[in-house]
């Protein structure tokens, strides 16, 4: 065969893969319509999409995604309060500490278990599981928030991928 009669059909193959969205735009859809509704789109965007195992993920794939960086950030928020506490040497700030400590330990509890719920695929239970986490994290805010500004930038950070998870679990 000429090279010529392969013409007409790279040109529909161009042209229709042209008009179909790729598997890339509609990830990229699900996660600004998860962004949208955050206090912080620019982080949301982010984290996921430097996370994203496969280009093409789904809403499910973004939800179980969420709830593990979320695990992840408050397993770390947890360490990096523990070692303030240990290094701070004014016991009223120590115990303020203490007491974030213990609330980022809920945290770290609620969300295995919305971990675990994410993915047996029961959203309303791990709904009801962010929705727990949030009282911690405000209690924390309100005790050393205004007073260290890496606790704030914390908590601001794990409201948002609350926010996310919610958002997510609310769609399913």
């Amino acid at each position: 065969m000429k090279i010529s009669s392969y013409i007409p059909l790279l040109s529909l193959f161009v042209v229709s893969s042209l008009l179909s969205p790729s598997s890339c735009d509609e990830t990229t859809d699900l996660i600004n319509q998860i962004c949208r509704n955050t206090a912080d789109f620019g982080f949301c965007n982010n984290i996921l999409n430097r996370n994203l195992i496969s280009p093409k993920t789904d809403f499910v794939g973004l939800t179980k995604l969420t709830i593990n960086l979320a695990l992840s950030f408050a397993n770390d928020t947890d360490i990096f309060i523990q070692k303030s506490e240990a290094a701070e040497k004014d016991p009223k700030l120590k115990q303020l500490y203490a007491g974030c400590d213990s609330n980022y330990q809920k945290v770290v509890g609620f969300m295995r278990g919305a971990q675990y719920d994410v993915n047996r695929a029961d959203y309303k239970s791990m709904v009801e599981l962010l929705q727990l986490c949030s009282r911690p994290v405000i209690d924390c805010q309100n005790a050393l928030g205004d007073i260290v500004f890496e606790v704030r930038e914390k908590n601001r950070r794990m409201r948002v991928f609350l926010t996310m998870g919610l958002y997510e679990g609310g769609q399913l």
